[in-house]
């Protein structure tokens, strides 16, 4: 092959690996504007997601009657996040779309935890039977005392059962629910209501 020749061939050669290098680049700055764009859409979906779960998160916990979680990332949690986004705009989608699958696994834990009944109903497991007893007690001394001391006794022994059961059966909420709000208030309006009734029925009759 003449000089010529071989010189045409060099630049043939040249000008494939030039229009590689192109194409090659161009690929990747269209993957790159494709990523931006994907994650300028992403953003504010998980940007909504994260408050709306913020606040679910504070409401579960005031109702299981626990600390309020800390939802400000420190700085170890900036650190790692500065990490994560740091290789260009397909770290930062790829970032945000591991948030959205952390957040679809925090919204059925959190979906499950709202399904449970209020602690207080679930302290009714206590209480209830608490009242139902110390009502069953003070209808009974009242029916085994002189009819003249009846509403003496509908009074002082129903509020003393009421109360007295209201203490073990919050006692025994601490064993069951150790780590729970016991809503003491709601267990004795629980204790003193049907025994407050039967004394209004007792003075009425």
């Amino acid at each position: 092959m003449s000089e010529r020749g071989e010189a045409w061939a060099d630049y043939v050669d040249a000008a494939h690996r030039l229009d590689a290098v192109r194409r090659e680049a161009a690929s990747e700055a269209a993957a790159e504007a494709e990523a931006v764009a994907q994650a300028r859409t992403e953003l504010p979906t998980v940007q909504s997601r994260l408050g709306v779960q913020a606040n679910r998160l504070l409401e579960a916990a005031l109702d299981a009657g626990g600390t309020p979680p800390i939802l400000v990332p420190g700085p170890a949690e900036q650190h790692v996040a500065q990490n994560a986004v740091a290789g260009g705009p397909a770290a930062v989608l790829e970032a945000l779309q591991q948030a959205g699958t952390t957040m679809d696994v925090a919204d059925g834990v959190l979906a499950r935890v709202e399904r449970e009944p209020p602690q207080a109903i679930r302290n009714l497991v206590a209480y209830g039977p608490a009242g139902f007893v110390a009502t069953v007690v003070q209808i009974v001394f009242t029916l085994l005392v002189d009819p003249r001391t009846k509403i003496l006794y509908a009074f002082f022994c129903g509020f003393t059962m009421a109360v007295m059961f209201w203490a073990a059966a919050w006692l025994l909420l601490g064993v069951i629910y150790p780590r729970k709000d016991k809503t003491p208030r709601f267990g004795l309006a629980i204790c003193a209501l049907p025994v407050a009734l039967v004394f209004l029925a007792y003075a009425l009759l």
